[in-house]
């Protein structure tokens, strides 16, 4: 079995084409979303119509209990809160309730798919979780592997006779010991946070036992140009264009 892990898509309708190109080039059984399938990006309806054309399976983000929550949506920064109520009106019915009914887990081939933190928060980020309380989180859980987004940020936990180690897996393949634990953060489609302007995923292939980090090039230029028509934040459209690197929720 190998799947194809997403998340952080953020409208970004060029980054998630690509991606889906690539995937297409390469044996994939099956493509799961970590959710934040909105936000920040030009277009969320025509992604929402993609991931369910593509019979993608996705949890729900923050973005999108946001979306559906204005309690939640408060917390947001001026700039986020913006670019989300933007896509929101973009939104047909249709795809409002969708993201309505996404559930905040996905249990499958004995694995965790989340969108922050195990076992089903939407909203916690796992790079402010001390090593003790990770630790503690992966002996509860019974999936010895769980998938997660929200930092936008490549990388791997793995637990082993109690101890926390981070491992990185942006260059390379990382075979995975049967007797460990991990969680794996696979970065973002729409818009990585390290420097980085490719779109990025991971593959789990179940049979070698490896996780692959995979990097595609898209029209980036075209989807900044597209955030800035939409009267998004430019500071969203610098972030596909260039790359930067800065906090936000």
């Amino acid at each position: 079995m190998r799947l194809a892990i997403l998340s952080d898509i953020h409208s970004n309708l060029e980054a998630l084409e690509s991606v889906l190109d690539d995937i297409k080039n390469i044996s994939i059984d099956e493509i799961i979303s970590l959710g934040d399938n909105i936000g920040y990006g030009a277009d969320p309806e025509k992604v929402i119509q993609t991931i369910r054309k593509e019979n993608i399976e996705s949890v729900l983000g923050n973005h999108e209990l946001a979306c559906i929550k204005e309690d939640y949506l408060i917390t947001f920064n001026k700039s986020a809160k913006k670019a989300l109520l933007i896509n929101k009106d973009l939104l047909s019915l249709e795809s409002l309730e969708y993201i309505s009914n996404l559930n905040t887990c996905i249990i499958r081939h004995n694995c965790r798919f989340v969108h922050a933190l195990p076992p089903e928060s939407t909203t916690k980020y796992i790079t402010y979780e001390t090593k003790k309380n990770l630790a503690q989180i992966m002996e509860d859980i019974p999936e010895r592997i769980s998938f997660v987004g929200h930092t936008h940020n490549l990388g791997v936990y793995e637990y082993c006779d109690g101890e926390i180690k981070i491992k990185d897996i942006k260059k390379k393949k990382l075979i995975l010991d049967k007797n460990n634990s991990y969680i794996v953060n696979t970065g973002s489609v729409g818009q990585p946070r390290n420097n980085r302007i490719n779109a990025e995923y991971v593959i789990w292939d179940s049979k070698e036992k490896t996780i692959e980090s995979r990097y595609v090039t898209y029209d980036n230029k075209k989807a900044a140009r597209k955030i800035i028509k939409a009267g998004i934040p430019q500071i969203y459209s610098k972030r596909v264009e260039e790359g930067n690197i800065y906090k936000e929720v």
